[in-house]
């Protein structure tokens, strides 16, 4: 029985982890399909660069679509050329949504390297699912077939 609870947890797991890797990748993907729709390439400013730890600093980009501030937070790398207080930056954001922006020369909002983990993370979900299925069918396989004494 505690065999069998296991098995369901880990299978919710892998599916939960599927799901929302799934979901990530779908969402960045239709960003970026509105953002090519009908552009608008503004420039930002940094404002602020924080420090994240365990991870890039991020850069705090303030920029302007039709007369409405907004602001983004980026990490745009490590290095002696990362932009600091006062550098401009390319940005490309949609028309319908500027909140939804992205560094010119990039295809996803949240950055290149961004979306192929999200579907990398529901692929192993979903591979994962499949096999805890398969372990929990060959389990009751097998205590089908051994006779009960």
């Amino acid at each position: 029985m505690r065999t069998r609870l296991t098995l369901w947890g880990a299978g919710l797991l892998c599916l939960l982890v599927a799901v929302l890797g799934g979901c990530s990748a779908s969402r960045q993907w239709r960003q970026a399909e509105r953002i090519d729709a009908a552009p608008v390439r503004v420039t930002g400013v940094v404002t602020a660069v924080e420090h994240v730890p365990k991870s890039d600093d991020e850069q705090v980009i303030s920029y302007e679509v039709r007369g409405h501030r907004h602001t983004v937070r980026r990490s745009l790398g490590t290095g002696p050329g990362i932009p600091g207080i006062g550098h401009r930056v390319c940005l490309e954001a949609d028309r319908g949504r500027p909140d939804v922006v992205r560094l010119c020369g990039e295809r996803y909002p949240s950055g290149d390297d961004m979306y192929p983990t999200y579907v990398l993370v529901a692929v192993a979900g979903a591979i994962g699912a499949c096999v805890v299925a398969g372990v929990a069918v060959g389990l009751r396989r097998g205590s089908r077939a051994q006779p009960a004494p």
